[in-house]
């Protein structure tokens, strides 16, 4: 289960704000990877991207997945972090369908990433 911390990052050299919060350590995690990533050219978590998809119960709901990433050679990707006990789960498979979907259209990658 992941540990439930909140917090900032000050300061990251490849975000273009000042400071990016995070919900969990697996984030904080994968920002500390971002930063450190020699082709990650640019990342934020303030992105703006919301994602239309149906929950199980057929209800619309709306995603905000956690990192837009641009790379060095161009390509761009939307990154969500989950513990490795969730990604199976109905609710996050109905949102990386959704977001897949979402990406392709729009020529960019979906990653669902653990962060170890």
């Amino acid at each position: 289960m992941a540990i439930s911390i909140h917090g900032e990052l000050r300061n990251p050299k490849k975000s273009p704000w000042n400071f990016e919060r995070f919900q969990s350590d697996l984030e904080r995690r994968m920002m500390d990877r971002l930063e450190r990533d020699p082709h990650v050219v640019k990342w934020m978590k303030r992105h703006g991207i919301t994602i239309p998809w149906i929950d199980g119960q057929k209800h619309q709901r709306r995603y905000v997945p956690d990192f837009l990433v641009e790379y060095e050679d161009g390509r761009k990707a939307v990154i969500e972090v989950k513990d490795p006990s969730r990604v199976d789960s109905n609710d996050v498979q109905r949102k990386r369908k959704a977001a897949e979907m979402w990406c392709k259209q729009r020529r960019m990658e979906y990653i669902l990433a653990t962060v170890g």
